[in-house]
């Protein structure tokens, strides 16, 4: 039977499936060299998920193989350049992103109840379908809990279900676990793993709240459970000097949110030029981590194309050099073999020639053009909007985004010539590092 020929963006996706398999391939041995059986488990199964996926676009890459007969980790295949890490239809790139982020998030938390000395079969052990699941269920019955009912900046509008408040109990000793384990703050799960303990309605999905209902709710477990008084240093824009100083958190206020969401949680907006209508989505917590790992996947091909025309440029420079003996020059030849060793390895990790922030960040915010959701077409209809088009879509999405306001005022100190400035409160996942230290 004569081999199926595969398109440029298929050959591509099998690439990256190949990809992600080996870094799935890493994580299970890790697990196995710990003893975790259960997330072998879990990993076993996206890693067979991925060679179905590879199966379904062209079965003679692996020969019908599955991951328990062998190792995707050793297989080869020569595949296009990858040019666009959204090229697939349904952004499989998120799908594979989320099968890692899945098994690490159960290593995580089996690390968390081993450290409690809590025992393996009195553990909650069941990993999410695709989410953090939140394990709670709301009662107002329930007199020992201890919560409030936090106003949500979206206004609910985000979300189909329309709900704007959410009910959340206060900090525990118990979740100082989770707010002093390095193992959260060095895969960034922190943030996450209180929403998901603090959140005391089971319907709620935290994977499904967008950044700026977070970030409010997490204000106010900042607030209520540490204090008001939170510490920063900042810069000084006019001296810059770097300041000490502590901000009132409840002076922080939500940003007035007008905008209504249609049944889906999506917003409307027509383009200026071509007079498009835009239908786009706030990202949640979730899709903007995603973001940051497909950003940092394509930073790779970018450090790998930089270290490869640096080794050029280096080995066109000693060739008539007369003022470099041969000696120095068998040194720097040297050290372009090294230079070229580590551009193979991060090309073959992504080959891309620069980030594609911009563009990246509009394929998950827009989910319909014209009343099209097609995801190719949507695609294909970022990379050539027009720039005005872009670039005012962009600011109407920023400037009306929900959330709290962040500007902030600080006082200057009367050694530095007194006065004050404006300036902008960094507000991440490092909030609790400072109560972490104590």
């Amino acid at each position: 039977m004569a081999k199926k020929k595969l398109t440029e963006e298929q050959e591509n996706e099998i690439k990256t499936l190949l990809e992600n398999n080996k870094m799935l391939e890493k994580t299970k041995k890790e697990a196995e060299s710990r003893g975790k059986a259960q997330s072998v488990k879990q990993i076993e199964r996206a890693q067979q998920e991925v060679i179905d996926h590879i199966n379904s676009i062209d079965p003679t890459v692996l020969g019908g193989t599955s991951v328990k007969k062998t190792s995707l980790s050793t297989t080869t295949k020569k595949a296009a350049p990858q040019t666009n890490l959204f090229q697939d239809t349904d952004m499989s790139i998120f799908d594979m992103l989320e099968d890692n982020e899945k098994a690490r998030q159960e290593d995580v938390e089996l690390t968390i109840a081993e450290s409690q000395d809590i025992a393996e079969d009195e553990y909650d052990m069941t990993p999410s379908d695709t989410t953090i699941a939140n394990p709670s269920t709301f009662s107002d019955s329930d007199s020992t809990l201890q919560y409030d009912v936090i106003q949500l900046p979206s206004n609910g509008q985000c979300y189909r279900s329309k709900v704007d408040r959410v009910p959340v109990s206060y900090l525990t000793a118990y979740d100082e676990n989770i707010i002093t384990s390095p193992n959260l703050y060095k895969d960034g799960l922190v943030i996450d793993y209180l929403l998901k303990n603090k959140i005391v309605n089971s319907e709620i999905n935290v994977e499904e709240l967008v950044s700026g209902d977070a970030d409010a709710i997490i204000l106010f477990l900042r607030a209520t459970s540490y204090g008001p008084d939170f510490p920063i240093v900042v810069r000084d824009p006019e001296t810059n000097e770097q300041i000490e100083t502590t901000i009132d958190l409840t002076t922080l206020k939500p940003k007035e949110f007008k905008l209504i969401g249609d049944e889906n949680g999506h917003f409307e907006y027509v383009t200026p030029i071509k007079k498009d209508r835009i239908k786009f989505r706030y990202l949640t917590r979730k899709q903007e981590r995603q973001l940051r790992q497909v950003t940092e996947l394509e930073g790779y091909g970018t450090k790998g194309h930089m270290l490869e025309r640096e080794r050029e440029t280096l080995l066109a420079s000693i060739m008539n050099d007369k003022y470099i003996t041969e000696t120095e020059k068998k040194t720097i030849k040297s050290a372009t073999k090294i230079m070229e060793s580590w551009s193979k390895k991060l090309l073959k990790a992504n080959s891309s020639e620069f980030t594609k922030i911009m563009t990246n960040n509009m394929q998950l915010q827009i989910v319909a053009v014209n009343d099209n959701y097609d995801r190719d077409f949507v695609r294909r209809y970022i990379n050539t909007m027009p720039a005005r088009d872009s670039l005012m879509l962009r600011k109407y999405i920023n400037d009306n985004a929900p959330g709290i306001d962040f500007n902030i005022e600080v006082e200057r100190p009367d050694s530095l010539g007194g006065g004050s400035f404006k300036t902008f409160l960094n507000w991440d996942d490092s909030v609790f590092l400072n109560i972490s230290d104590v």
